[in-house]
């Protein structure tokens, strides 16, 4: 039980980080693809929060006919791949394709991951399973700009997506 809400807290605060960590870098991606208009730019971030909130509900709908666990893992693995293509992107286009990509992932582990805690946790103690879970989606919030920052500073925006490879590996 500790394990599974250990993973699914890890894999809340993986999708909700990236909420946060683009947002930091987007001057650093500007000065990458100079020649794009603010408009396009903006799809980077947008095109990510536009398919979470497209998907979220579809995601946990099939994730309780399919399964929390099935659907996690394969919202991880998208998600992670993602990420490591984000990092690599050669242009501007790939780097937005990428991002809605990781917003499907993201989709995919946001319900299931608050699933899977609701599930390891008895109906009296619940409570406390969907505070473990807020309070990972939180310190993602927090963590999110100073660890944007800090990445950006030293080496470039394609840092804040690889950030995500470990932390999805594990």
């Amino acid at each position: 039980r500790k394990a599974a809400v250990a993973i699914a807290c890890t894999g809340a605060f993986l999708a909700f980080l990236d909420a946060t960590i683009v947002n930091i870098a987007f001057p650093d991606i500007s000065s990458s693809f100079a020649g794009s208009g603010r408009d396009a730019l903006s799809w980077v971030l947008d095109g990510y929060f536009v398919v979470i909130a497209a998907l979220l509900v579809l995601a946990g709908a099939l994730a309780d006919r399919f399964g929390h666990k099935r659907i996690f893992l394969l919202g991880i693995a998208g998600f992670t791949g993602a990420s490591l293509l984000c990092a690599v992107a050669p242009s501007l286009g790939m780097l937005i394709a990428f991002r809605v990509v990781q917003g499907i992932g993201a989709a995919m582990i946001a319900p299931t991951s608050l699933a899977i805690v609701l599930d390891s946790f008895p109906a009296e103690r619940r409570a406390a399973g969907v505070g473990l879970w807020g309070a990972a989606a939180a310190a993602a919030a927090a963590v999110g700009p100073t660890l944007g920052g800090a990445l950006v500073e030293l080496s470039d925006w394609r840092l804040v997506f690889l950030v995500n490879l470990p932390l999805g590996a594990a």
